[in-house]
């Protein structure tokens, strides 16, 4: 089996130089990396990643830090299905998950400082965004290496996301144009996250553009039977995602409210298709995020990435 030492030697370089290639070092020149990463693979060399990460003073664990819920909440299909592109990702570099998950603030930074300090762990997936995160702040101080899945707080974040007001326009106009909707509403939570906001954003957009009236359906804070007794000529929902859809649906039949409105959202979980099989679908590619995301945390050279979407009627 060929060795480190044999790498460097085909490639005419140091060993110290070819480990440094083979792990991304920013020091080292494009050219360089390329040639030994070719020459490690013509000599099919495998590197031994406990040693490595045992030599940085770590351990082959990237930690996942899911946001703050509650007890009762369901578990999100979207971020599982996150996670499940990531781990088909860290199973191919000898790498495994750790999840913090927990119900207040308090307790995730806890959660996060063990993994740091206690377990060696210097990988970080980060599932949410948000402004004065004591977990994100902590990260950034102690020189974490992590990636945002979604918008970061703060420019200097490297992340991965989709183009969500670019999504939010898309939708809007697929639903004005093939549904021949004229007022669609945006059904989104009372959390306001990032991505809530962004798709929010593209539809005020699309929804101006065409010389309609936005109209927002906040869960939690709108009363559904004020709202269609104010607005009437309501004729397609527009959701931020499945689990805000059902949620919808839930007030929907809890007023006993006969609607059939076309409807499309964001995120393709099977739980959406067994409650709802005519809604439209938004395909966010979310496995495609969580493998991407991976690499993006082992290749530091790379500041943010974006996926695509896909609309399935």
């Amino acid at each position: 089996m060929s060795t480190i030492k044999d790498v460097a030697k085909a490639a005419q370089v140091s060993v110290s130089t070819a480990s440094r290639a083979l792990n991304d070092n920013p020091r080292i020149s494009d050219a360089t990396i390329a040639k030994v990463k070719a020459v490690a693979k013509q000599l099919n060399y495998q590197p031994n990643s406990s040693a490595k990460a045992l030599s940085k003073g770590e351990v082959n664990v990237v930690g996942v830090v899911f946001p703050v819920t509650n007890e009762t909440a369901p578990a999100n299909p979207f971020q599982l299905d996150i996670i499940r592109g990531a781990n088909t990702e860290l199973v191919a570099k000898n790498y495994v998950l750790a999840t913090a998950i927990c119900q207040d603030k308090a307790s995730l930074l806890k959660n996060v400082k063990a993994m740091v300090e206690q377990s060696k762990v210097h990988n970080f997936l980060v599932l949410y965004a948000e402004e004065k995160d004591p977990v994100a702040d902590y990260l950034r101080e102690t020189g974490q290496n992590f990636v945002v899945v979604g918008q970061p707080a703060q420019t200097t974040d490297r992340y991965i996301n989709n183009d969500n007001v670019l999504a939010g326009r898309k939708v809007t106009s697929y639903i004005l144009e093939r549904k021949q909707a004229t007022t669609p509403i945006l059904v989104r939570s009372a959390e306001n996250w990032q991505y809530e906001q962004d798709r929010e954003v593209g539809y005020q957009a699309e929804m101006l553009v065409n010389g309609g009236t936005p109209l927002i359906y906040e869960l939690g804070k709108t009363d559904p039977k004020a709202f269609f007794n104010e607005h009437p000529t309501v004729d397609a929902i527009i959701s931020v995602d499945d689990i805000n859809l059902l949620r919808f649906y839930n007030q929907l039949k809890a007023i006993k409210w006969p609607t059939k409105l076309p409807a499309i959202c964001f995120n393709r979980s099977r739980l959406l298709s067994l409650a709802s099989p005519t809604a439209i679908k938004v395909d966010m590619m979310p496995r495609q995020l969580g493998a991407k995301a991976v690499q993006l945390l082992f290749n530091r050279k790379i500041q943010r990435q974006l996926v695509g979407f896909k609309i399935i009627d």
